[in-house]
């Protein structure tokens, strides 16, 4: 019996699965984006302290003005150079892929009540999963065209939350 009403229900599950695995990538992208950010910001607050300090250096020990020049010349170039250096493109990539997954998992949801409910046949539920797999496959596209490796340790602690979110929300 339990394999007939699986196979009745073969739609569902899928589509139920997919929202599992989104809710997934929701949590491993939102940690990914605050990983990147904790080095964006160390390489601003390097290059705040190099800049400021040495202005306060050379004010200070006239005698090495050649020095101090290097580091405020070597800090500007860092602040030039911010937007081309990969984990700053990385972060900012993380930080609309997370907004791009939020804003498909809320619509997901939406959905997936619909279908819980009974009210859409297997044919559009189909098409709906279809377009929801595309959509993920596109927002990661364009934010990581060249992939992105998965950290582990990263992706269980995003299984993990997942996993406690579904059985919050949906008393599973």
């Amino acid at each position: 019996m339990a394999a007939v009403d699986q196979a009745q229900h073969r739609q569902q599950n899928l589509y139920w699965n997919q929202l599992i695995e989104l809710k997934v990538a929701c949590g491993y992208i939102r940690r990914y984006r605050d990983r990147q950010s904790v080095w964006v910001r160390r390489f601003a607050v390097l290059k705040a302290v190099a800049s400021s300090g040495s202005i306060a250096g050379w004010a200070v020990w006239k005698d090495y003005a050649f020095i101090w020049g290097m580091i405020i010349a070597l800090a500007q170039l860092a602040d030039a150079l911010s937007g081309a250096l990969p984990f700053t493109k990385i972060h900012k990539a993380a930080s609309e892929h997370t907004v791009a997954l939020d804003g498909m998992f809320i619509d997901a949801q939406l959905e997936w009540e619909a279908i819980f409910a009974g009210r859409v046949a297997d044919e559009e539920i189909a098409n709906r999963l279809h377009r929801l797999r595309k959509a993920q496959h596109a927002a990661e596209s364009k934010h990581f065209p060249d992939g992105l490796a998965v950290n582990q340790a990263m992706f269980d602690l995003a299984q993990r939350e997942a996993q406690a979110y579904i059985e919050a929300n949906y008393d599973v």
